[in-house]
């Protein structure tokens, strides 16, 4: 199976080891490694937005692409995106959020969230973080991340999906 790395969101593999936790507590059965798990991914969009608050070092203007809580699909429901954006802005930073499936009304009214407009039109950050593996995301050339990311500017890759990409000369990687 080809494991990645990532956020656990969703309507059901976030939210499915609740219930199975549920159930064998009422068998008598202490579930310490489901909860642990649950645990350790519920955390992640904290520890992820701090990694980024780290690598920058000062508040800076950042572009998270993705929101939806699996690639390719317009679903927001129990999105762990938020979390990454919520600690990201705690700690001082400027968000934008782009997604290329999920709807703007429906972001807005979730979440409170204005998704940015069209990407090709979005000028340069302090940093980009690719929070959802998008096919559009993915694809990004090193012209892309250039236009995108000012120099010196940080690139994070949260799901691994630009472990192999080309960046631009004087950008910085970060990834899980």
């Amino acid at each position: 199976l080809p494991f990645v790395p990532g956020l656990v969101g969703g309507h059901c593999i976030g939210v499915d080891p609740y219930y199975l936790a549920y159930k064998a507590q009422q068998f008598g059965h202490n579930p310490e490694v489901i909860l642990a798990g649950r645990r350790i991914n519920d955390g992640m969009g904290d520890y992820i937005a701090g990694q980024i608050d780290a690598a920058l070092g000062k508040p800076s203007s950042i572009l998270v692409l993705g929101l939806t809580f699996k690639e390719n699909i317009p679903d927001l429901r129990n999105s762990k995106v938020v979390d990454i954006v919520a600690g990201l802005e705690a700690r001082g930073h400027t968000v934008a959020i782009h997604d290329a499936f999920a709807d703007a009304e429906e972001a807005e009214a979730e979440y409170g969230i204005a998704l940015a407009g069209d990407l090709a039109k979005l000028g340069a950050f302090d940093a980009l973080v690719g929070a959802v593996m998008h096919a559009p995301y993915a694809a990004l050339t090193v012209a892309d991340f250039a236009r995108l990311v000012r120099p010196g500017g940080l690139i994070a890759d949260v799901k691994g999906m630009w472990r192999w990409a080309t960046l631009p000369d004087n950008r910085r990687r970060w990834s899980i």
